[in-house]
């Protein structure tokens, strides 16, 4: 088998072969000045079982030989290193053995192939190489100056030509049967994976699991795929991902999305420990790259999005870098799914995506314009992805509880009813006043209650107190939202109290500023009459304020929300990023309608009595 002539080594190279050899002699690698072994030259051969590494910068050759023999029909794993006139060669576990070529030159000429398992001419070289014969055996792996070589043909791999060469592991997939659809696939001249579909694991994938902190593997050739959550062109021109993941290699394909008829893609990727993000919008390739490398065996934060074709990304509290696409296209528009931990075909992705192989380590976190993407159910395919060691694989959340990781920890959120971290504590007593952790939330859906929110007209009184600068106070949406969408809410931003809605034509906010984040009760009156409306906050002067357009009515299907919400950023637009962390109580409607915040509610979580923690 030929490569390419050996590259930048004519003062120093390294290469280490992996190989099980079935006769005593052979030629394993030879590259030189020309073909007959005469001038400069390398070869690595095997000579009645030993292993021969040597060379001639033009002056006479070094000969270096191991200690010990090979043993026929078992695996090797050879090293040769040179540095000019000096050389070493490293079998197994042996000691290296060292030695020299003679004369002054220390520089080698290489304009042959690079061949590999003998060459055309073997026998003219038996001089030079001690080798009469080509190699007989297998040959596992090449690692070449560092870099894996692919020994497939070319294009897929980098062998330009050959004779005589056959595939070493054919047949030892012939009695292996992989269970549940999984298929196996050889992974070395005598060994097999098997690839598990989704949610079976096991050497045969004979064991049914469920997926709830998702662990990949480089060597397992893992990875899983989930659609984009709404349909493609939502995204054509901003997207943004918050991913939280543990590597334990520094290279592997975090994210990865591309459109089979054009150039576009987006990649998130580990090279060499350091995080980049790769985009291209079919005019020229955007590579951001950050700052600092992240160490393996630690958990990191990323944030990255892309607005047209300028590209952010931040690692941790690195300092964030921007970077843009070339060209004047600005969208990009991905028909494939998004593929996360690793690609199902890595011959088939876009030549400058950085994508090469799997991702090894844990992915806890990915967030994609504000959608939490749910592991257990938005993966639609994979392949031997595994769970992470993590306490939430094993639900320590009771009564319905659902386990929120947290890196190596974990939050609970609890069902109305429940309480304690782990929602062991039934609420026995009755919870007049309610309070809000910043993920928690109240559901109301009674129609006597919805009717008095919706229409020309809304009138809305309540009392809360608040210990953060932000948070929903009360929210009625239609769900999901969209721009322009009807809306009425109410909440804290940056401690100033906020009452907005859309009646269809705009947003009309009116603001009373203050520190409403002191901790103490805060009476509330806002009232909606058509597009004017009123803001009142304890004893301050009212503030008045207007919804641009002329329509009057609210129009709204979705349940009244107190104290937070579900995926709040991705349903309300982003105007609240977190629930309410303090108390609500006297929520009056239309002036005499009371609501028993607790009793009447459909559904909440992490709901407690105010005071309690």
């Amino acid at each position: 088998m030929t490569l390419e002539p050996l590259k930048n080594s004519y003062q120093s190279f390294q290469i280490t072969i992996e190989f099980k050899a079935e006769a005593e002699d052979g030629l394993l690698l030879y590259c030189g000045e020309n073909e007959n072994g005469r001038g400069d030259f390398m070869s690595l051969a095997i000579i009645r079982r030993r292993v021969h590494f040597r060379f001639n910068c033009g002056t006479g050759a070094a000969v270096i030989v191991s200690e010990n023999k090979i043993r026929l029909g078992s695996w090797h794993t050879v090293s040769l290193y040179r540095d000019g006139l000096t050389g070493w060669l490293h079998m197994d576990a042996d000691t290296p053995v060292t030695g020299k070529s003679q004369g002054q030159y220390s520089k080698i000429t290489f304009r042959t192939p690079f061949y590999i398992g003998g060459a055309p001419s073997t026998y003219w070289l038996v001089k030079a190489t001690g080798a009469n014969r080509g190699f007989r055996g297998c040959i596992q792996s090449l690692t070449i100056n560092g870099r894996q070589i692919d020994m497939r043909p070319w294009p897929a791999g980098k062998a330009l030509s050959g004779a005589d060469v056959g595939e070493c592991s054919t047949g030892v997939c012939n009695k292996v049967l992989c269970l549940h659809n999984g298929m196996c696939i050889t992974s070395g001249a005598d060994s097999y994976i098997c690839l598990c579909p989704l949610g079976f694991r096991g050497q045969h994938c004979e064991e049914a699991f469920s997926i709830s902190v998702p662990h990949f593997s480089e060597a397992m050739m893992s990875f899983a795929a989930l659609p984009w959550p709404m349909e493609s062109n939502h995204y054509l021109s901003f997207m943004e991902f918050e991913v939280t993941m543990r590597p334990t290699s520094k290279n592997g394909v975090i994210l990865y999305s591309h459109d089979t008829t054009s150039k576009d893609f987006i990649a998130v990727v580990l090279m060499d420990g350091y995080v980049e993000f790769r985009f291209d919008c079919g005019s020229g390739t955007a590579i951001i790259k950050s700052d600092a490398p992240v160490s393996v065996n630690h958990w990191h934060d990323l944030r990255i999005s892309r607005t047209a074709k300028n590209g952010i990304l931040q690692v941790d509290d690195q300092r964030p870098v921007e970077g843009m696409a070339e060209g004047a296209f600005t969208q990009i528009k991905c028909n494939t799914d998004i593929f996360v931990g690793g690609v199902p075909d890595y011959d088939n992705v876009k030549k400058k995506s950085g994508v090469a192989k799997p991702f090894s380590g844990s992915i806890q976190k990915i967030i994609l314009n504000d959608r939490k993407i749910d592991f257990s159910q938005d993966f639609i395919l994979g392949v031997n992805v595994e769970n992470a060691v993590h306490p939430c694989v094993y639900n320590p959340c009771a009564n319905g509880g659902s386990c929120r990781p947290k890196r190596d920890m974990y939050e609970c959120d609890c069902p109305l009813g429940f309480d304690g971290k782990h929602c062991q504590k039934a609420v026995t007593e009755a919870i007049e006043i309610p309070q809000f952790i910043g993920r928690s939330y109240l559901i109301h859906d009674n129609p006597e209650i919805l009717k008095r929110v919706t229409g020309p007209r809304t009138n809305v009184f309540l009392r809360f107190k608040s210990t953060s600068k932000d948070g929903l106070l009360l929210w009625r949406g239609s769900s999901p939202m969209r721009p322009n969408n009807d809306f009425i809410s109410l909440g804290l931003q940056d401690g100033a109290l906020v009452f907005s809605y859309n009646l269809g034509s705009g947003i009309g906010s009116i603001v009373v500023n203050g520190s409403f984040d002191d901790g103490r009760w805060h009476r509330v009156k806002a009232v909606r009459d058509g597009p004017s409306g009123k803001l009142t906050v304890d004893d301050f002067g009212a503030r008045t304020g207007k919804a641009p357009g002329n329509m009057r009515q609210l129009n709204i299907n979705g349940e009244l929300y107190l104290g937070g919400m579900k995926e709040i950023a991705l349903h309300t637009n982003r105007l609240y990023m977190k629930g309410l962390i303090g108390c609500i109580s006297h929520l009056t409607l239309s002036t005499d309608y009371h609501v028993a915040l607790v009793e009447n509610a459909a559904d909440g979580k992490n709901i407690n009595t105010c005071g309690a923690k």
